[in-house]
This record gives C-alpha cells, structure tokens and sequence, in this order.
C-alpha cells in the first residue's frame, strides 16, 4: 500500500521552483500528493502559485477539527507546519516531507515519519531511481534556484 504524503511550504516550493515536483508522486508511487489548507495560503503568496494550481494531482488537505496537542514546542510552529503535523497524525500511513528540523523533532515526538530533501534524494539514488546525473541536476538547481545549502558529507554521499 502507498503512503498518503503530505507536503510542508519549504519542501514544495523547493520542487516547484525547480520543476520537479512530480518526483516525489513517482518515487513514492502515489496519484496524488495532499497540500495542507494552510501550506497552499502560504505558497500562493509567492510567483509559485501558477505552477501549484496547475498540477492536477495536488489535493488540498482540510483539517476538520484541530485537535490539542501536548507537545509545548507545538505552538511554535507556523500554521502550515502545524496542519501538515495534525492531518498527518490523524491519516495511518502517511509521510510528512518538511525541512523544517523543529517541526520534524515535533513530528517524530507526536508519532509522525517525516522526510527532508537530502533524505528523499539519498533514497532515491539508493533505489535507483535516480541516476547520479539527474541527483546531480537536482542539487544543483536547489542550490541555484532555491538557494538550497546542503552539508557538505550529504552532499559528498549524493554526488558520489
């Protein structure tokens, strides 16, 4: 069975602004990728959001009834970050794809798997997926267009 995903604002418009968005459906096997109401607000204040309404196979997640939550550092979080974490908690078999290092501390304590970006693209050269030239392709233009940094031994582990 294929997870459900659930994208964060950094980690989409990460791959919206590089074009490459429908990697993530591919490499996980899914029809759809599901944006939280809150992460899709965020995203449509930036040149991004053409690109984001065209893709057909983005569904828009609605939390239905926001349910406390205990952790303390849970009120810290912005609003996208906090909806991706509570539709996440409350779909089984989900994954939650944020780059925000608090909010995956957050999303780990409170039971929910996430992934970041050199986790996702580490996994896809692992597999296969992806060849060492396309990896390559990727991270430069994370770095170009994103100004995406990655630590040096990730980055030495992606492009060997």
């Amino acid at each position: 069975m294929s997870p459900t995903i659930f994208l964060d604002a950094d980690f989409l418009s990460a791959f919206l602004k590089i074009e490459q968005l429908h990697l993530v459906k591919d490499f996980y096997g899914v029809t759809t990728l599901r944006v939280p109401v809150a992460v899709y607000r965020e995203v449509s204040l930036t040149r991004l959001l053409p690109r984001l309404a065209a893709l057909q196979w983005i569904e828009i997640a609605t939390l239905e009834a926001a349910e406390s939550v205990l952790d303390p550092d849970f009120v810290d979080l912005g609003k996208g970050e906090q909806e991706a974490i509570q539709l996440s908690r409350n779909t089984p078999g989900t994954l939650l794809l944020t780059n925000d290092l608090k909010a995956r501390r957050i999303a780990h304590r409170l039971g929910v798997n996430t992934v970041d970006i050199p986790t996702f693209l580490l996994s896809c050269k692992a597999s296969g997926f992806l060849s060492l030239p396309k990896i390559r392709e990727i991270v430069d233009a994370l770095q170009e267009k994103d100004r995406y940094r990655f630590r040096k031994e990730i980055l030495g582990q992606l492009l060997s």
